[in-house]
């Protein structure tokens, strides 16, 4: 699914976008730095990738590495490949981050194993928790709001969030039932019945939090065609002068 490439350049989004794509690596460098963290995953089937944090992780260093190439090269794929992605990638962190730090504010045991039976939770140090639980969502929103258009109606966030979080869930459970345990140890506590409600409640956020989105964005940038059309216009003569470079 791909959407009309109506994003505007300027230095500050190039800043941003640059900013964002070095901070989000340096997050998954830290991910895979050698410990007991980094040991306890790799010891799991389907390893780090099961769970949810690194993969929105990874589909947020996707949009900010298109946004980055298409203010650099202003060419038509790479802004719906950007527009594409933060569709998902938008509620996605929102709901990390919502899910994320309630729970931990309640009993950071819910979310963080145990790396050997009969100890602690491990904690995971201050600066790469706010950057795997935070920073991404406030990266999104700011380009979001400051440099991208609204989201278009076409792109149906029933059908988008409906199926991205069944393949999510289809996958974990896949995984534990190799691991015989969830990524996350509060869904080990739930009976099937349980986590199935838990699972269908984060439909509707997702959906909740992409109407939010664009309702927020029509409050910050206005919602008139006339935006989306002199967007558009922009885009069109940047890649017509890249175009006229390349002849």
């Amino acid at each position: 699914m791909t959407f009309p490439p109506t994003i505007p350049r300027s230095p500050l989004a190039t800043l941003l976008h640059a900013g964002a794509l070095a901070s989000l690596s340096w997050s998954f460098r830290e991910l895979w730095k050698p410990g007991p963290m980094t040991d306890f995953m790799d010891a799991q089937y389907g390893g780090h990738w099961t769970y949810l944090t690194i993969l929105s992780l990874a589909v947020t260093w996707l949009t900010f590495a298109f946004s980055l190439a298409y203010d650099l090269v202003p060419i038509a794929p790479f802004a719906r490949i950007k527009t594409s992605l933060a569709v998902l990638a938008v509620p996605v962190e929102g709901l990390v981050g919502l899910l994320y730090w309630s729970l931990t504010v309640l009993d950071p045991s819910l979310l963080n194993p145990a790396t050997e039976p009969g100890k602690e939770p491990f904690r995971i140090p201050l600066a790469l928790d706010v950057s795997l639980h935070g920073l991404p969502a406030v990266y999104l929103w700011l380009d979001f709001l400051a440099f991208s258009p609204r989201f278009p109606r076409r792109a149906r966030p029933h059908l988008l969030m409906t199926t991205a979080a069944s393949v999510y869930v289809l996958w974990m459970e896949f995984a534990a039932s190799k691991n015989r345990r969830y990524p996350y140890p509060m869904l080990d506590s739930m009976t099937p019945v349980q986590r199935s409600g838990f699972y269908l409640l984060q439909i509707p956020t997702l959906i909740a939090l992409y109407h939010v989105a664009n309702f927020v964005h029509g409050l910050v940038r206005g919602s008139s065609s006339e935006m989306g059309e002199n967007e558009a216009r922009k885009v069109r003569q940047a890649e017509d002068k890249v175009a006229a470079k390349v002849q």
